[in-house]
Parts: structure tokens; sequence; C-alpha cells
């Protein structure tokens, strides 16, 4: 018996010096570095997560066609230049189209094979139609991040084509009165940088919804204006954007002629387009986000009127079952 609670004894204090060691305070310091690191690497996390947050938000579209616009003038810019340069359209595919109907009969005879040019012109175009068309599955296409990258990737593309005239890589250009035997190849690097962000440019304004600013054509601007029941009203958006977009695009013209008649040539018209592009992108960039109630209320009245529609078929159901009883209760009766 002794020896047994001697036992117990040893294991009971055995235990306590086991619960003192355990409960005494660690002396274990963490490493300096260790902290450091991870600090870093959470701040670096969170800084990627707010950009990624922000980069992924819808724009509001609140003076959003104002940088639309601007793409007008961008098309003046580039257009008048193109076609003082090479005799054809770099944003105004209807023009294009005609000069490639005149190759078919060799004309204009300056320019015989300027409708090779204009050819180029119309599939680069498309071309841009279509790449810059897949930002639809991303966001809508709304969000400042395809914005952004989407008038970014225009930039560069104009600042490629300016690069190549200024350096000279591109030849003098003959002009509008310059005789042209045969076409330059080479000519038609930088008429293909320009048309394809072109094409970028009017699929934004379809995108955001200003299907009133094409931002590349007057014609059905024009119309539009003209038979507008609306177009002396004070208040009238569209109207206003239409107009915009007209005298837009006749100051880029202006300002392009003159810029490459003067002694900067046409590199130096490039180059603006090129900013206005650039400016654009990063307005696109800082751009306000649509309200998040407003998003939600979008989506509750969505709710509400999928609801009141079940509701409805529910309710009709309802109605003709109940029909169905009383005209079987009225037969049965009689």
């Amino acid at each position: 018996m002794l020896k047994a609670s001697s036992i117990r004894e040893s294991d009971t204090e055995a235990g306590a010096s086991v619960g003192a060691q355990s409960s005494l305070p660690t002396t274990e310091v963490s490493s300096p570095n260790r902290s450091y690191n991870g600090s870093i690497k959470e701040s670096h996390d969170s800084v990627l997560t707010r950009a990624r947050s922000h980069f992924s938000e819808e724009i509001t579209l609140v003076h959003a066609d104002i940088p639309i616009i601007a793409c007008a003038l961008v098309s003046g810019i580039c257009d008048s230049s193109a076609y003082n340069a090479w005799t054809c359209f770099v944003s105004m595919q209807t023009g294009n189209t005609i000069f490639l109907a005149l190759g078919a009969s060799g004309q204009p005879i300056s320019h015989p094979y300027g409708w090779v040019k204009s050819l180029m012109s119309i599939f680069f175009f498309l071309c841009g139609c279509l790449f810059f068309a897949q930002t639809r599955h991303f966001g809508a296409g709304k969000s400042r991040g395809i914005l952004s990258l989407s008038f970014l990737l225009q930039g560069i593309c104009v600042i490629i084509a300016a690069a190549l005239v200024q350096g000279k890589v591109v030849p003098e250009p003959f002009g509008v009165n310059g005789i042209a035997d045969e076409v330059d190849f080479i000519d038609l690097i930088p008429l293909a940088f320009l048309a394809f962000q072109s094409g970028g440019q009017i699929v934004t304004s379809r995108i955001l919804g200003f299907n009133e600013v094409p931002t590349t054509v007057l014609t059905s601007v024009y119309c539009d204006i003209a038979s507008d029941p609306k177009i002396f009203a004070w208040d009238n958006v569209k109207r206003n954007r239409r107009v915009g977009a007209v005298l837009a695009i006749l100051s880029g013209g202006i300002a392009g002629g003159w810029i490459s008649r003067s002694s900067a040539g046409l590199s130096a018209a490039l180059w603006l387009a090129a900013a206005i592009k650039l400016t654009i992108s990063f307005s696109w960039a800082v751009w306000k986000s649509k309200p998040v109630a407003l998003i939600n209320a979008l989506s509750a009245g969505a709710n509400w009127h999928k609801f009141l529609d079940h509701k409805t078929q529910f309710s009709s159901t309802v109605g003709r079952v109940e029909l169905s009883g009383r005209l079987w209760d009225h037969g049965s009766s009689h």
C-alpha cells in the first residue's frame, strides 16, 4: 500500500512539474526577418486585391460620352492626315469602299493601285472590330481595366504608326496631287495599325450604348440630327452628342490638315492622336464607378419583375382551375 501511494504521489508531482513548465512564459523571440517579410507579403497582397477590385468595377455612364466624342476628334485627325498622305481613309470605310469600287475601272488615273490601300484599311478595320468586340466577355466590356487596356492598345497602334513615319521607315508620301503608278507596300504598315485601332473606338461606343456617336462616320449622324422631332428641344442629350461628334470630326480634320501641311508633318498629327488616345486610357482607369446602390436596385428590380411574372402566371393558372371547378359543379348540379 505504501509503495502504491508513493507511486501515485510521484506521478502527481511529475504532472504538476509538467504543468508548471507549460504555464511558464516562453522566451522564444520571433524572427524579425520572418515578421518583416510576412508584413510585406500581406501588404503586397492587399495592394493587388485593391487594384484588382478597382479595375474590375463597372464605370458609371455619367459624362462617359465625352471620351467617345474625343474619339471622333481622333478620327478627324487620322482620316485627314491619312487621306492627304495616302489617298485613303483609316476610319471612314464608306469612302474606302468607293475607292475600292473605282479600282475596278483603274481609277483614279493618278493612283491606279490606290484600291489596294483601301482594301487593306477595310480589312484591318474589320479585324480591329472583331478583336475589341471580345471585351464584351469580360464584365460586359464596361469595367475600368478593360476600357483602359483597350484604349492603351489603340494608343500604342497610333504610336507605332507615328514612329514609322517619323523614323522615315515609310517613304515620303506622294499626297493627293502626286502620281504613283504602283503601291509601296510598306505604306500599308501604318495604315494597318491606324485602321485596326479605329475599329476599337467604334466598338467601345456600341458597348457603352452611345450608338448616336459612331465616332467614324457622319452620314447617319446627319440624318438623325435632321430627322429628330425634338431637334429644338432644350434638353436633348442625344442631339447634343451628335452635334458634338460632328464638331469633333470637323475640328480634327482641320487640325490634321494644317499639322500635316506644316513643317511638323504627318508624324506630328499622329503623335497628337496618340496623346489623345492615351489620355482617354488614363481617364478610364480613374473613372468613377457605377454606384453600388444603383446596381443593387437594378438587380432587385429585375428580380421583382420576375416575381411579378411568376405571380401573374400562378394567378392565371389558379383562376383557370377555379373556373373549371365552378363549371364542373354547375354541370353536376344539373
